[in-house]
């Protein structure tokens, strides 16, 4: 053998070589882009959820101005029984209200739940502890709504003020803080 074809030979080697290296290279950068696709279509639709929930607590005023008016009506009348029943009736309604309010900490959570399959670790662990956050909101939420009597209104407003004035709040919203930079990392959007 020439070392002609020697060289020819190695540099048809070396070619196949780089040919092979070249597909598997491309063939990770691929799995890489296709998983960054899934995220970001399961972040979008979290995000989305998210919105939707948001836009549905603000913009139903009927839902609180409705129990409210009907009881003001009955108040402005001014029967002394027919204010009591309207008034009990108001904190039943009123009660049920907080109660249906907590259904979107619960769609909340089934989202962070479908995040948990596709995320990093780093991601992982905010979500958790998003979860963890929600899950206390809402027992603690419980406890409150099982001690309220409709009998009562000082007791539901207190009780329900407690729930206003912790430091869960503000944790909530630098948290969402943070699994939205995460998320916005991971789909390569610094």
């Amino acid at each position: 053998m020439e070392t002609k074809d020697l060289i020819l030979v190695i540099i048809t080697i070396l070619g196949w070589l780089w040919a092979i290296v070249q597909f598997l290279v491309n063939r990770k950068n691929q799995k890489k882009d296709k998983l960054i696709d899934r995220k970001y279509e399961a972040y979008s639709a979290y995000m989305k959820k998210i919105d939707e929930i948001m836009n549905n607590v603000r913009s139903n005023p009927n839902m609180i101005y409705g129990i409210s008016t009907d009881f003001m009506k009955i108040a402005i009348k001014g029967d002394l029984d027919e204010i009591d029943n309207a008034l009990i009736k108001f904190n039943e309604k009123l009660l049920d209200f907080v109660k249906k309010s907590t259904e979107p900490l619960l769609i909340v959570k089934q989202e962070l739940y479908a995040l948990l399959l596709i995320c990093s670790d780093d991601l992982r662990i905010k979500i958790n502890e998003l979860i963890e956050l929600t899950t206390d909101f809402n027992n603690e939420m419980q406890k409150c709504l099982s001690m309220i009597s409709p009998n009562d209104s000082n007791t539901m407003t207190r009780e329900l003020q407690t729930l206003a004035h912790t430091d869960r709040w503000q944790r909530f919203q630098t948290l969402n803080d943070e699994i939205m930079g995460a998320m916005r990392k991971e789909i390569g959007n610094k």
